[in-house]
């Protein structure tokens, strides 16, 4: 899937949901703030399509690319700045989200679906590696374990992987407006593919592109190309509560926003024109998030002159 079709299709998306009204939160104006922290600079990032810390190596984040690009996991800085590759021993057919357990696991989301097209999607399992250890030349890390799904009704789109526990989550990637639909597999052995279990809609309407839980369970981030939302959840895990809950938002039209994950001082996001974006607690309303905060300040930086240094 080539940049120029992505961009067409969430354009697309973005006006239907946009004509559609998204609720907002009450009393809390929309904002396009946001902290430009960083600009990945390796060419083999061409589409930075799912992204989450690391829990074993400090001011790690992993990433990858989707469709028509190889099999590969980036580790890279805050800033963008890459510190290894690993090849792994699966197809990249449409990888489109990442997501982190707390036993050193990552978890592959090859669940993009354009137009539906495909009856099965696959979460692979592989183990973290040492991001400063770079494997053998020609070697790649082994998936340890494939969870084929299923759709209860019509295939979808989603582009959207999270985690908690031993169940996996995926978010719909919806382009006419309606609710994206959040639904659960069990991670466990399978004799045959499991089928896609829906616990609730959630209150966003622009199209979903990616997906984090925090590592305490008790907050859900979901981006989407009209920016990201913010759920607080009734408890930690309580992942179903969120289609009860009027999440924060805030709206920063991107049609390239791609992923999001947590870090202390509110969620980092990547673009597709590999932009890498902070969104602070404040911009939520947040003043207390309940975590320690453990990175170091940074100021925003200049997009325009960041890519001018990369040669875009």
């Amino acid at each position: 899937m080539r940049r120029v079709v992505i961009t067409f299709i969430l354009a697309i998306g973005l006006g239907v949901a946009a004509f559609a009204k998204p609720p907002r939160p009450p009393n809390r104006p929309a904002t396009t703030n946001a902290f430009v922290v960083g600009l990945i600079d390796s060419p083999a990032i061409e589409e930075s399509s799912g992204i989450v810390a690391s829990r074993q190596h400090a001011g790690v984040f992993w990433t990858h690319n989707d469709s028509g690009n190889p099999a590969t996991i980036y580790a890279i800085g805050r800033d963008g700045k890459l510190i290894n590759a690993f090849d792994i021993r699966a197809k990249n057919r449409d990888w489109e989200d990442i997501a982190i357990d707390d036993d050193g696991h990552l978890f592959i989301g090859e669940i993009g679906n354009n137009n539906g097209r495909h009856g099965e999607l696959a979460v692979f399992r592989i183990d973290e590696p040492d991001p400063r250890k770079p494997l053998p030349a020609g070697a790649s890390l082994p998936v340890t374990q494939t969870w084929r799904l299923t759709f209860p009704d019509k295939p979808f789109d989603c582009e959207s992987l999270f985690v908690w526990k031993n169940t996996g989550y995926v978010v719909s990637k919806r382009l006419d407006g309606g609710l994206a639909g959040l639904y659960r597999f069990p991670l466990e052995d399978q004799t045959k593919p499991a089928v896609l279990e829906k616990v609730a809609d959630l209150a966003i309407r622009f199209p979903c592109t990616g997906a984090d839980l925090s590592p305490d369970g008790k907050r859900l981030a979901v981006q989407t190309v009209g920016g990201p939302y913010l759920f607080n959840l009734p408890a930690a895990g309580d992942v179903a509560g969120a289609g009860k809950i009027v999440p924060k938002h805030v709206f920063f039209t991107d049609v390239r926003m791609e992923s999001i994950c947590f870090v202390d001082e509110g969620l980092l996001a990547t673009t597709e024109s590999r932009m890498i974006y902070l969104f602070r607690w404040k911009d939520f309303g947040k003043s207390d998030p309940g975590n320690k905060a453990t990175e170091p300040k940074v100021k925003s930086l200049n997009p325009l002159q960041l890519q001018q240094r990369s040669g875009q």
